[in-house]
């Protein structure tokens, strides 16, 4: 009878979640993911067809920001609902301060289990991402894939070991919070029969995000074998996407334009309904709230992204707002100190001038101080054309808008010089994080 009933939309979506059992919350972040390397961005790619299958169950949020493109800037974003100029995390050895408020500490609040596997140095609990879960696993153990990158953090089946653990040993009458974080992607490492999208770096990258896609199909599988799935809210998002020599660099973490900060956020629904497409621009930090939100738990007031239930319902009158993108201390030679604004169609950076400071960055470390880019996206989706000498009024705008919000207050949640695990910290060497 159930399976007759036609899918839900809109409206009926967001009171059909808030209205029946505690949800259980999946959030799973797969790390350096660019969102046109899916299925659902880019239809006829079949890298992901298990997040297609989540798609054609939920939403697909198009236009979706994140707020560094550094793990630890961006993840503090997301988990805190903080822009990168509040929590003012910008250096490695910055850390959550005990006083910070996550999405964990709101679940736990409420009354849920909560639980994480996560598989990112930076995310270590010396560094205070752990707060708020009951559970928070670094499974141990990393596999050599034979790729041109050695796998130094542990593999997708690690991941999904550790989750079908969570979950099989959850009560069943408790709603459950699990965060499940993959670096597959990020070290481009995969097994021998995934790598069917090319030799170079970009079929590595698709050959990695194809293994984790199987990897997500797994977690669903175990959610349903322990009659959870008809009650559990799966999303997938990234912290930060992956250049490929656009704007002449390779990797992330050198500059907060689109190939890194456009990322995939996807939300399958634990019944049958209609797709939906938002095209506006979101934010990373605005997943917290709508968790919370579609959950019927409040929003913490310290939070300041915007829960997206009104857009899933189509009633929104618009966009959150501006999307907001920071860079502090440069980890890289070639990195800039920047921050930059996505205003509809617009994107505008401005690297930090000489003696200038945002979240205690430090801007002689940095490439161009001073620099603008200005890119009209409508037309110039690549971002090639930088138009901020030609586009003075707009460049105008834009930077003051910026400005303003860099001046906003810090919230007082980074803790300062945190000692960094000999282990974790000899790992970052390896990837060139740390010297």
């Amino acid at each position: 009878m159930l399976a007759c009933s036609p899918p839900a939309k809109g409206p009926e979506i967001v009171e059909r979640l808030r209205g029946g059992p505690k949800l259980d919350v999946v959030l799973v972040v797969i790390d350096t993911l660019r969102a046109d390397a899916t299925t659902p961005y880019t239809p006829g790619l079949d890298t992901t067809p298990e997040i297609a299958r989540w798609a054609e169950q939920g939403v697909v949020f198009e236009d979706a920001r994140a707020q560094s493109s550094w793990t630890k800037i961006s993840m503090a974003s997301l988990l805190t609902s903080l822009w990168p100029r509040s929590h003012a995390i910008r250096d490695a050895t910055d850390g959550l301060a005990s006083d910070a408020v996550t999405l964990a500490e709101s679940f736990s609040d409420a009354g849920y289990a909560t639980a994480a596997v996560q598989t990112n140095g930076w995310l270590d609990q010396s560094f205070g991402f752990q707060q708020g879960f009951d559970r928070y696993v670094f499974p141990r153990g990393a596999r050599r894939m034979g790729t041109h990158k050695p796998a130094l953090w542990p593999s997708a089946e690690r991941v999904v070991d550790e989750a079908r653990r969570a979950i099989s040993t959850a009560d069943p009458d408790q709603p459950l919070f699990l965060y499940l974080h993959f670096m597959d992607v990020h070290e481009f490492a995969a097994p021998p029969p995934y790598r069917r999208f090319g030799t170079d770096t970009k079929g590595a990258y698709l050959a990695a995000l194809n293994w984790c896609d199987e990897a997500l199909g797994e977690v669903r599988h175990a959610l349903d074998r322990a009659g959870r799935l008809d009650r559990s809210l799966l999303v997938l998002a990234s912290d930060h996407g992956e250049t490929f020599g656009e704007h002449d660099v390779h990797g992330h973490a050198r500059n907060v334009l689109t190939p890194v900060l456009h990322v995939p956020i996807v939300i399958r629904f634990p019944f049958r309904t209609e797709p939906i497409r938002v095209p506006d621009t979101v934010r990373n930090l605005d997943l917290a709230p709508t968790l919370l939100d579609l959950a019927g738990i409040a929003v913490p007031p310290s939070f300041e992204g915007v829960s997206l239930a009104p857009l899933i319902e189509g009633t929104a009158a618009g966009a959150p707002g501006p999307a907001f993108a920071a860079l502090g201390f440069p980890l890289f030679p070639d990195a800039s100190v920047q921050a930059s604004i996505s205003d509809r169609s617009w994107t505008y950076a401005r690297n930090a001038r000489e003696g200038e400071t945002w979240g205690g960055a430090y801007p002689e470390r940095g490439i161009d101080p001073g620099a603008e880019l200005l890119f009209d996206r409508a037309v110039d989706p690549g971002e090639r054309v930088n138009l901020a000498g030609r586009e003075p009024g707009e460049a105008t705008r834009l930077r003051e808008v910026l400005d303003a919000h860099l001046a906003g207050p810090d919230a007082g949640v980074a803790a300062r010089g945190v000692r960094i695990d000999p282990g974790i910290a000899e790992r970052l060497r390896a990837m060139g994080y740390l010297q």
